[in-house]
């Protein structure tokens, strides 16, 4: 199985002033003044181009295609993803995607738009969704809610580990928002790392997936089989963004057999010749970080 997995797409979408209240206020001004160049319209088209030239079997997307949860972020990205969305597609929603109450309640926007491509609801309780894409098992958790300003730390509740462990299957694939494991170099603070992580590593122990892929920290990595976390973590955000000296960015594309992986390309963003290309594989150790 040929995956491809991007994540933190953030798409660049104009919003009115006037349709902004409290923290969509501070964050559309932190997007406008901050990251809004370095999402720009020709990254976002390069690569869905880039994708749809490729043969792949799985497309995963870990979140954060929004920066607000405005209703009209989510139009806007399901028009730019468009051309990719189909059987391949597995989503799960990012902190971004939370950003308001409103995006949730009482109707929960990411799962409006993105209904057919979120896998099968398992979880009643709480968000656990499960899709079978080439042979393959896939679960994805939600971390994310809508929390107050400046906070961005998510938290997968260990009944939903519980459950995902229940359903028993062996050599699946498992999707979330939130990193599971940092590198030291690119540590992150209670307020925005996933806070109770160490105890849901530990509890998947009894039945690891031999592959997680989230985003949520703009700078790539992949952490190789360790101790406690006895499974690949790979991050593939921000795959819009253009790179700089604190985020190497770019998305992945991974080869699977027989549930092992065969082969990892890491591919960025080039602002030189205005398209992804082959890079360097960013590869560390469990003990070159923390979890």
């Amino acid at each position: 199985m040929k995956l491809i997995h991007i994540s933190d797409l953030h798409f660049p979408t104009k919003l009115p002033w006037s349709q902004l209240r409290g923290k969509a206020i501070v964050g559309y001004t932190n997007y406008s003044l901050r990251r809004r160049k370095k999402h720009n319209h020709s990254i976002v088209q390069s690569l869905i181009q880039t994708i749809r030239n490729i043969d792949y079997d799985a497309l995963v997307i870990s979140g954060d295609i929004t920066n607000v949860s405005h209703p009209k972020e989510f139009e806007e990205a399901k028009e730019l993803l468009a051309p990719l969305l189909d059987e391949r597609v597995f989503m799960v929603p990012g902190n971004h995607d939370r950003y308001q109450k409103k995006s949730v309640h009482p109707v929960p926007l990411f799962e409006s738009f993105f209904g057919p491509f979120l896998g099968t609801k398992i979880e009643s309780d709480s968000y656990l969704r499960k899709k079978e894409i080439a042979g393959h098992t896939f679960f994805g958790w939600d971390s994310n809610q809508p929390l107050a300003i400046a906070k961005a730390n998510g938290e997968v509740s260990l009944e939903v580990v519980k459950q995902t462990l229940a359903e028993g299957k062996k050599n699946y694939i498992l999707v979330c928002h939130h990193p599971i494991w940092n590198p030291n170099h690119y540590l992150e603070s209670n307020g925005h790392k996933m806070v109770n992580r160490k105890e849901v590593a530990i509890q998947l122990q009894s039945n690891p997936p031999f592959l997680y892929l989230h985003g949520h920290s703009h700078s790539n990595w992949h952490k190789l089989p360790g101790n406690i976390c006895a499974f690949h973590v790979l991050n593939s955000a921000s795959s819009t963004r253009s790179s700089d000296a604190k985020h190497l960015s770019g998305f992945h594309i991974v080869s699977i057999q027989n549930a092992k992986i065969m082969d990892i390309q890491r591919m960025s963003y080039q602002n030189l010749s205005g398209s992804f290309e082959p890079t360097k594989l960013l590869s560390y150790q469990e003990e070159d970080g923390q979890v």
